[in-house]
């Protein structure tokens, strides 16, 4: 229901010219980086919970803090892509357009968000995965999630780098 509201605040904010707004508790403003490295370096690494060690990395950075590199697939975004598009087809209601389509010029916002849900869903396992609970529940993700989405092509994986605290 919680991803359905945010869909919902999606679409609100399409419909008014604004931005997309996930209300999950992963902070994925924008942020620029002074410089982006690879990898922090120094710090502990943490042994893979997942099948592939080569899409994810976990290090830790300081007494509290750690830096957490992963790639969600593309099958895996498609197939949240159309989990979005089923459930929003249920209660859209544009202007124009019947009840329950999906206008053309929102579609694009549509993977956005799918991408947005598959880095929340991806750091959540990680982090349940390695029983680590962020601090306030925030974890903030270094690229910019927007522009990520506007150049992202079907098929293509998501690398992305994510900073976040331990109390």
């Amino acid at each position: 229901m919680q991803t359905f509201a945010c869909f919902l605040l999606a679409l609100l904010s399409l419909a008014t010219n604004g931005t997309a707004y996930h209300a999950g508790a992963f902070n994925l403003a924008r942020r620029r980086p002074s410089a982006l490295c690879a990898r922090p370096p120094a710090g502990e690494t943490l042994p893979p919970i997942v099948t592939d060690p080569s899409t994810t990395s976990i290090v830790k950075t300081g007494d509290t803090t750690y830096w957490l590199s992963h790639s969600c697939t593309g099958p895996e975004i498609l197939n949240t892509k159309k989990q979005v598009i089923k459930e929003s087809a249920k209660n859209a209601n544009f202007p124009g357009f019947r009840k329950g389509q999906i206008p053309p010029w929102a579609m694009p916002k549509m993977s956005t968000f799918a991408i947005q849900e598959c880095i929340t869903s991806s750091l959540n396992e990680l982090l349940k995965g390695h029983d680590l609970e962020a601090k306030d529940g925030k974890v903030e993700v270094v690229e910019d999630v927007q522009e990520i989405g506007k150049n992202w092509k079907e098929g293509d994986d998501v690398h992305f780098t994510a900073e976040f605290e331990i109390e």
